[in-house]
This record gives structure tokens, C-alpha cells and sequence, in this order.
């Protein structure tokens, strides 16, 4: 929390017969960021990775195969121990052995199957087709036997009709409906022979879906045509259940060795594509990655325990290593958030990665998020609706389980300033008001929304002094170390007005103001001086320095003070929120007045809180957002790191 799992750069060497095992310690334990070798000192001498093109080839046909055939039985993927005695030349021909069986037995099976499955949905088709056309009478061997009459049955969507007979009423045409499927019309489309490229774009153009429809015996009509067409049914089904019956035969048998020998060439794979970043001169195998230090010594237990005391591990802290120092290799950030924080972790990678040395956002960004939110959208009733809706996504839809638990947050933070405010569902008076009422405290809830944005901007510039020293900046920027004292003499001078009320310059505030500005002038003008003439080579000069650096303090400052200003936005949209309530009621009394108003009113009600939900939890999120983002992180984030990323299964 604050900051990223430290992390030490490991090198691992191994013969190349121990490699595969060495690898499997590494899937198993999901632990190493591997790095490139190439991209280091390491790479000039000697040890080039190498891919291994053919056999990962062989190896990927393999497993689009076995997916194939899984998914013909209707296996569904497992995740079994990960085997140590992976040898991807040795294994290639064993497992296109075992291919072969799985292929001889299932191909036959799942190909019937297949075509089985396709003609049975032809069928339907056609028989929903006929269905369709039973009014029309129509004979399907004239159908298929006319000359000069263009003649097609099919759907077109009812609302087109209209402009199709506009599109073809030059021609000599007829369109005649037949029935009514949904918001479809079947009709038959007529018209001569000759105008049948014509009628054909107009059909196109209406978004005409010719039938499909079965060849017919001469004479037959479209009820025995039909009558033949769900006897075929029928007996595909029948077959399509004992095809399925030996299915299940084969799924029993041959499901377990799948499952095995899905996983088995999937890890193979990942090794293969892994091998790329290794390292390897003459009969040993370099592996280099990064780890959370606290992992290394369960790391070398795990290596010892599979390969012995063949494994060789050297550990290295980020500040020994000179490619770091350089800058040709990037520590990668293992984020470390409490896992209620956790989800909020979203928010900071879609503004960026935080570098290796920088404060880790994410702990403030998440409060702060959640405290904003209650104070923009306070509400217990609607707090307890949005706890609710978070819960029912965090327990049934696995893929949103971040998205439910922020909302979940969410709710209980408006819940929390919903108390506060005294608001259920934008009614006052339910339950006490413990702080204060938004709509009667207008002037108050303003100075809470800058006394908030002196403390982010304040937050955000001491973060900004911390980065530079953590990331060994030359020399703290004097321009926003000035800009930043001025914005918090005028920040504490604002601040005494708002709490007190007081406009006087008495003698002291005005001692501590003239002796902090010679104090902060005396550091700006001795740093420009002082510095090398080689560090500003953009500015010939010394006055040139400093005035240059006095405008940047000006426009610093100035831009402080903005940004302070912008919180002003969390009292406005908390007054939005109360005033949706007041319309939303205006409009239910109004409802309530008319004939059965009793219904309508409570109508209005419940959707008027729906629509507020909706609408204002989505613009207040946002506005959350901008604030986080432009006025707060933008103060000190830096970006441009990496995410870790273990080695584990498909991560290559």
C-alpha cells in the first residue's frame, strides 16, 4: 500500500535438460516477470534467447486439434497439477501419437455429427419456410419451372413495405402478402422476367430475405411437401440422439487423457514461447525475471526440491544493477492494495503505470473516489439500491467482480452522507440530519468543497516533492516549490476568511506573507544563480533564468488556484442531485392530482429515482474522475512503467 511490492531481479541458470522442469516450478508458482535478455548487457554476451519455430508450430496444430476435438465430445477445459517433465522435442512425437487415436476415434463421430446438425437446421428452415407460404398455395415445381415470370417468396420487414412498392412502381409488378411473421411480412414478389435485375435491387434495398425452400415432386402440394419434410426431421433427430449416445461413450473414455493432453501441450506452448526471453550458451539455460523479494527464498526451495542442487539463483536489488541505473531496463509495479482497494486499481492503469519509485496512487485515489461520491450523490435509499445492484453483479456476474464491488462501496459511502444529509430517496424528515441539509447550507457546502480542494492540490504537490526526491531528480523544481509556497499562503489566507469571516491585514499576517515571499524569492533567484549555465540551455542569461522562472511561478500558481476552484463542482452536483429530487416530486404531486393520482404519484416517484440513479450517478462518477485525474494526479504521476506479469499458463 503507498507504494509497490518491492521487487529483486533473479537469474536462474540451468542445463538444458533441467530447463523444462526449471520452467514448470515457474508456471506453478506464478512469481517471475521475465525479461528479455536480448535488451541487457546479457544479450551482448552471448546469451540470445531462441524460438524454436517448427516445433511450436507442430505444437500449435496440436492444440487447435485437440480444442477441436474437445469441443466436438463437450469437454470443458480443466486445470490439472502442472507436469515438471515437460521436454518439448522429446514429447512432439508421443502426443502426435496420442493425436492420431483421439483423431481416428472421434473424426468419423464428430463429422456425422456435424452433418447430422446442418441438415437438421436446413430442415427446420424449410420447414418453418413452408409454414410461412401454407396460405399462398403455392406449387413449388412451377416455382422452379417459370420462364418469363419472376416469381420469389420471402420476408421483408413490414414497415419497408411501403417503400418497395414506391421503388418498383414503374414496373409491372405485384406484391402480394401472404402472412405475418413478427415484425416481418411474407409476401410473393412478382414482375416479368426481364425486370428481374430491377426487382432484385429493389428487394435488396427493402432488406428482402428470399426463402428457403426444399425441391418438390411434381404435383405435390406444400402440405405433403411439408409432411415429408418433418418426417426428415424426425429421423435426423433419432440419429442425432445415437450419434450423441456414442458421443458420451467416447466422452467417458477419452475425456481424462484429453483433458491431460490439453493442458500438457498448452504449458508446452507457453515454454516454447518463453524460451524467447531465455538466455542459452552452449548447454545451460539462463531464466532472468523479477520477483517480490519476500518470495525468493520459497523460489530456491521449490527450484532445490525439482532440479536439486543443479539450479543455480543469483539475487540482485534493483540498485546493483547498472541497466536499471541506465535506464535499459524497467522495474515492473506489483500493485499492493488492500482487497477492497483493490478494484480501484482500474482507475489508476487506465491513467497510467505508475513508475517503480513513484507514490502509488491507488489507496487515494480509491478514498477519496468514495468520499466525493457520497458528498455528490448522498442518499440512503439510493445508496442501499446501488448496494444492492453491487452485490447481485459481485455474486453472480464473475467477469464485473471489481466493477461490483466498487458499486458496492458506493452505496455505502451515499448511504454514510445520506444519514448525514438526512435524505431517503430525496426525502427529509424520515430520519434526523446529522450534519446538514445540501439545499439549506448552499453557502457552507461551497466552503467544504474548497476547504477539500486546498487539500487535494496540497496532496498532490507534496506527492510531486516526494517523487522528485525518490526519483533522484537533480535538483527539487525551485519554480513549483515557489508556485506551490505561494499557493498555500494564499490558500491559508482564503481559508482564515472562509472558517472566520475576517478581511483585516493585520500586522502579523502581514510579518509571516512578506517574510515567507523574501524567503521563497531569496531560494528561487539563489537556485537559478547557483545552477550551471549547461542546465538551462534553452535560456540565454541570468535574467532571462529568472524571468523565465517567474513566469512559470505565475502561471503555476494561477493554475493552483484554478484547480482549487474546480472542487466547487462537488457542492454543484450535490445541489443538482437535491434539485432532480424536487422536480421528481413537483411532477408526482402534480400526477397525484389527477384522477387514480394515488398510482401514478408513487409511478413517478419510482421511476424519477431510477432516472436519477442512471443519470446522475454516471455524471457524478465522472466528474469524480476529472477531478482525480486533472486536478489531483496530474500534480506529481509520472507513468510510463510496466505491469508485472507473471509467467503462467497462456501468458505467452
Amino acid at each position: 500500500m503507498f507504494r509497490p511490492v518491492p521487487l529483486v531481479l533473479v537469474n536462474i541458470q540451468v542445463e538444458d535438460q533441467d530447463i523444462s522442469r526449471a520452467t514448470a516450478v515457474l508456471t506453478r508458482l506464478r512469481l517471475m516477470h521475465l525479461i528479455n535478455l536480448v535488451e541487457t548487457p546479457l544479450g551482448k554476451l552471448g546469451y540470445m534467447g531462441q524460438l524454436e519455430r517448427d516445433l511450436l508450430a507442430r505444437y500449435e496444430r496440436l492444440g487447435e486439434e485437440v480444442d477441436r476435438w474437445a469441443q466436438a465430445l463437450a469437454i470443458t477445459p480443466e486445470v490439472v497439477e502442472i507436469p515438471s517433465d515437460l521436454d518439448p522435442a522429446r514429447d512432439i512425437y508421443r502426443q502426435e501419437e496420442i493425436v492420431e487415436d483421439i483423431r481416428q476415434a472421434v473424426g468419423p463421430l464428430a463429422e456425422k455429427l456435424k452433418g447430422v446438425a446442418d441438415r437438421l437446421a436446413t430442415f427446420k428452415r424449410q420447414g418453418q419456410n413452408l409454414s410461412l407460404l401454407m396460405a399462398s398455395g403455392l406449387d413449388l415445381t412451377e416455382l422452379a419451372s417459370l420462364r418469363f415470370t419472376y416469381l420469389k417468396p420471402g420476408l421483408v420487414p413490414t414497415e419497408n413495405l411501403a417503400k418497395l412498392e414506391e421503388a418498383v412502381a414503374h414496373l409491372h409488378h405485384a406484391l402480394i402478402p401472404v402472412s405475418v411473421a413478427e415484425d416481418r411480412t411474407v409476401i410473393l414478389a412478382a414482375a416479368l422476367a426481364k425486370d428481374g435485375e430491377v426487382m432484385d435491387q429493389a428487394l435488396k434495398g427493402a432488406f428482402f430475405e428470399l426463402m428457403d425452400l426444399p425441391p418438390a415432386a411434381p404435383g405435390a402440394t406444400l402440405a405433403a411437401v411439408l409432411a415429408g419434410i418433418e418426417q426428415q426431421i424426425q429421423g435426423l433427430m433419432e440419429s442425432q440422439e445415437q450419434l450423441q449416445a456414442r458421443a458420451a461413450e467416447l466422452r467417458t473414455r477419452l475425456g481424462p487423457d484429453l483433458v491431460r493432453l490439453r493442458n500438457r501441450i498448452d504449458l508446452t506452448r507457453t515454454l516454447l514461447r518463453a524460451r524467447v526471453l531465455f538466455g542459452k550458451v552452449d548447454h545451460a539455460y539462463l531464466i532472468s525475471g523479477w520477483i517480490p523479494a519476500h518470495l525468493v527464498d520459497q523460489l530456491k526451495e521449490a527450484l532445490t526440491r525439482e532440479i536439486g542442487p543443479h539450479a543455480m539463483v543469483e539475487v540482485l536489488s534493483a540498485e546493483a544493477i547498472p541497466g536499471v541505473r541506465e535506464g535499459i531496463l524497467k522495474i515492473p509495479i506489483l500493485f499492493n492494495n488492500p482487497y477492497l482497494l483493490r478494484p480501484f486499481e482500474r482507475l489508476t492503469r487506465a491513467y497510467g503505470t505508475p513508475t517503480y519509485g513513484e507514490v502509488e496512487p491507488t489507496v487515494f485515489l480509491a478514498i477519496s473516489f468514495l468520499v466525493m461520491f457520497g458528498m455528490m450523490f448522498g442518499d440512503v435509499g439510493q445508496g442501499a439500491v446501488l448496494l444492492g445492484l453491487g452485490y447481485l453483479i459481485f455474486r453472480r456476474f464473475f467477469r464485473y467482480t471489481d466493477y461490483g464491488i466498487i458499486l458496492m462501496e458506493c452505496g455505502v459511502s451515499s448511504i454514510i452522507f445520506g444519514a448525514l444529509y438526512g435524505s431517503v430517496f430525496g426525502m427529509e424528515g424520515l430520519i434526523p440530519t446529522l450534519w446538514f441539509a445540501p439545499l439549506k447550507n448552499i453557502v457552507y457546502f461551497m466552503k467544504m468543497s474548497v476547504i477539500i480542494g486546498v487539500g487535494f492540490i496540497s496532496l498532490g504537490l507534496i506527492f510531486g516533492f516526494i517523487n522528485a526526491l525518490r526519483l533522484r531528480a537533480a535538483r527539487l523544481p525551485a519554480a513549483g516549490l515557489v508556485a506551490a509556497l505561494f499557493y498555500w499562503i494564499i490558500a491559508a489566507l482564503g481559508l482564515r476568511y472562509l472558517l472566520t469571516g475576517a478581511l483585516e491585514w493585520d500586522f502579523w499576517v502581514a510579518l509571516v506573507v512578506v517574510l515567507a515571499t523574501l524567503a521563497m524569492s531569496a531560494l528561487f533567484i539563489g537556485q537559478r544563480l547557483l545552477i550551471p549555465k549547461e542546465n538551462h540551455p534553452q535560456v540565454e542569461g541570468r535574467g532571462l533564468q529568472i524571468l523565465e522562472g517567474g513566469i512559470e511561478i505565475v502561471d503555476d500558481t494561477v493554475r493552483y488556484v484554478a484547480n482549487t476552484i474546480s472542487f466547487i463542482r462537488i457542492a454543484a452536483f450535490a445541489l443538482a442531485h437535491a434539485g432532480l429530487f424536487i422536480a421528481v416530486f413537483s411532477l408526482a404531486e402534480t400526477l397525484g392530482r389527477m384522477p387514480g393520482g394515488g398510482v401514478f404519484y408513487w409511478v413517478a416517484i419510482c421511476l424519477g429515482n431510477v432516472v436519477i440513479i442512471l443519470l446522475e450517478g454516471l455524471v457524478v462518477s465522472i466528474q469524480i474522475i476529472r477531478l482525480e485525474y486533472y486536478e489531483f494526479m496530474s500534480k506529481f504521476f509520472h507513468g510510463g512503467g510496466e505491469v508485472f506479469t507473471p509467467l503462467e499458463r497462456k501468458s505467452f
